[in-house]
């Protein structure tokens, strides 16, 4: 019996293994983790047998999975480029996008990636920041911009709602004694402004002992167990714990993933990677 793989599956194995987590992938693919659940169990319902041997705290390549893993990652890149043979004969010219500092790590690479084989004439600049500072650039520097805002701001095209939470690491206790330790992004963050108005209104003491303009750092520190910080539920880093109310911490506000375009005339390419990043990254 002729048995037929489609690409969105293979794409989403090979992306559930690369990222090592079926949430990390449905955040890259824009997809809910149920939705890449099912698609893994589809993939071995076609192959005839398991892919991934996986559990709460597991997520492994069975021996049959390792040696389909070679295959499914070189139908994908040549699927794309061939699309991109179809697709970019006539585009070029350079997009400048400015992103925030976890999506670019977590969640743009695999898009852009997919992007750049689509349309391999088109150079793409990117540059990590600040919404808030990158947004001030808008139509000068950038020409796109990718930004984290408080949900219902009304501004740019809204792409997805991100839950955000408190986190600590997942190896060491909380203290339950004096000023909460805070590991926090530098002055401007809007996260930052969250986690300290937040604890104001609950009148709960804190100090704040690492500060960094690098997501990672600062989630870094937090999963040491030196303090506790706020991040996007999405794209959290390995080694920490999501916690809130019922460890007696007050609740955040959710935030929401927009996608700001240049007032001025964007090129063709602009208006490219627009459509695209609003079509792979849309909920």
């Amino acid at each position: 019996m002729l048995r037929n793989m489609d690409i969105d599956l293979l794409r989403t194995f090979v992306t559930v293994v690369e990222l090592k987590g079926f949430t990390k992938a449905g955040g890259a693919l824009g997809r809910t983790q149920s939705t890449i659940s099912m698609q893994i169990r589809h993939l071995e319902e076609i192959a005839g047998q398991p892919l991934l041997d996986r559990s709460p705290q597991h997520l492994a390549l069975t021996r049959r999975g390792e040696e389909f893993l070679g295959y499914a990652r070189r139908i994908v890149a040549l699927h794309d480029e061939a699309l991109g043979v179809l697709a970019s004969k006539q585009l070029s010219g350079s997009v400048r996008i400015a992103v925030m500092d976890d999506y670019a790590t977590f969640i743009l690479p695999r898009t852009l990636a997919q992007f750049a084989r689509i349309y391999p004439d088109v150079e793409l600049e990117v540059t990590t920041g600040f919404t808030r500072d990158l947004l001030q650039h808008l139509g000068g520097e950038y020409d796109l911009v990718l930004a984290t805002q408080q949900a219902g701001t009304g501004r740019g095209t809204v792409l997805r709602t991100e839950q955000t939470s408190w986190a600590f690491s997942d190896s060491h206790a909380l203290p339950s004694t004096g000023p909460l330790p805070l590991a926090l992004l530098k002055a401007g963050n809007m996260f930052r402004e969250w986690a300290l108005e937040s604890l104001n209104a609950a009148q709960r003491s804190w100090r704040i002992v690492f500060s960094s303009s690098s997501i990672s750092a600062v989630e870094a520190a937090a999963a040491s167990g030196m303090a506790l910080t706020v991040v996007k539920k999405r794209t959290a880093g390995p080694g920490l714990h999501l916690i809130g109310e019922a460890e007696g911490l007050p609740s955040l506000p959710a935030a929401e993933i927009a996608l700001h375009v240049s007032p001025n005339k964007l090129p063709p390419a602009g208006h490219a990677l627009a459509d695209f990043l609003m079509a792979e990254l849309k909920e």
